[in-house]
């Protein structure tokens, strides 16, 4: 999921290159060195409402996170009062980096969840609570 006509920009976290975020932000649970189990890694570090990235003008919280296809797919949910609350993230493993992709901010639920369901090769049409 890398395209090197995207931008690239420096980040905070020492271990991060940022893909279409312009802001340097920090991912407090980020590792610090890239592994072979890094994504992996990573995700055990992600825990519902913790803080995924932070940055001189906002903060994102962890509202779900899937290894999928080879990234780390997670679904944020601004602190405070933005004007959108929602955002999705993909993390994957370049060189000695990991990559975070900013894959768009939603005004809904319904819109980031689709879009990480898209990405986390899930369905969003159904789930096993519709044959429960």
């Amino acid at each position: 999921m890398i395209d090197t006509n995207e931008p690239y920009y420096d980040s905070l976290t020492p271990s991060v290159v940022q893909v279409r975020w312009k802001v340097p932000t920090e991912f407090p649970a980020c590792p610090i060195a890239v592994s072979e189990q890094g994504l992996e890694e990573y995700a055990e570090r992600l825990a519902f409402g913790g803080v995924f990235a932070k940055n001189s003008y906002s903060t994102s919280l962890v509202v779900h996170h899937r290894v999928a296809d080879g990234g780390l797919v997670v679904l944020t949910r601004f602190a405070g009062e933005p004007i959108k609350d929602w955002a999705v993230a993909h993390v994957s493993i370049h060189g000695d980096f990991f990559h975070h992709r900013s894959e768009y901010t939603f005004h809904s639920l319904q819109g980031a969840l689709k879009h990480f369901c898209e990405l986390a090769e899930e369905s969003f049409d159904d789930t096993i609570d519709d044959y429960a």
